[in-house]
């Protein structure tokens, strides 16, 4: 029995199937650059070491145990700050750039490969008249509740 399936985001589109993983990368890329336009939108190391040490908190591995039935992965929050503390001797823009490039394969990735919290198809269309015409309610007194008054229609 051979197995036809690897784990490169290259040979695994999810909805994008027209596009490879590059092209998907420079999406990203050009979408974090108008997101964070300047160095001071990217987060610091401190801010990322933060968010690790939470990640590894009580709380957040309860939470996790709760949602998901395992412990929080909180890997690729140290690989976050590790990659920032990696850029310490670069000029501000290209820490910016490097940071950019680095979320944006990562959002590549998980586009490509899906995530356990891609649970809903995505609609093409609006839902048919929603939300539906406005109602007017009223208090009624007797079952201390607002109930809807029925629809009418301008003549």
């Amino acid at each position: 029995m051979s197995s036809t399936s690897t784990s490169s985001p290259e040979s695994t589109p999810f909805p994008e199937s027209s596009l490879n993983y590059d092209q998907i990368v420079k999406q990203e890329f050009d979408h974090l650059s108008k997101v964070h336009p300047q160095y001071k939108d990217i987060p610091t190391c401190m801010s990322l070491l933060g968010l690790y040490l939470s990640c590894n908190g009580f709380k957040n591995h309860m939470r996790s145990i709760y949602r998901d039935g395992e412990m929080a992965k909180c890997a690729q929050k140290f690989d976050d700050f590790r990659f920032c503390m990696q850029m310490k001797f670069k000029t501000e823009e290209e820490r910016r750039e490097a940071w950019l490039l680095h979320r944006a394969k990562w959002w590549a990735t998980r586009r490509t490969t899906g995530s356990s919290e891609d649970v809903w198809d995505i609609r093409t269309k609006p839902l048919d008249n929603y939300p539906g015409p406005p109602r007017t309610f009223t208090f009624d007194w007797d079952s201390k509740d607002f109930v809807a008054l029925p629809d009418t229609k301008p003549s």
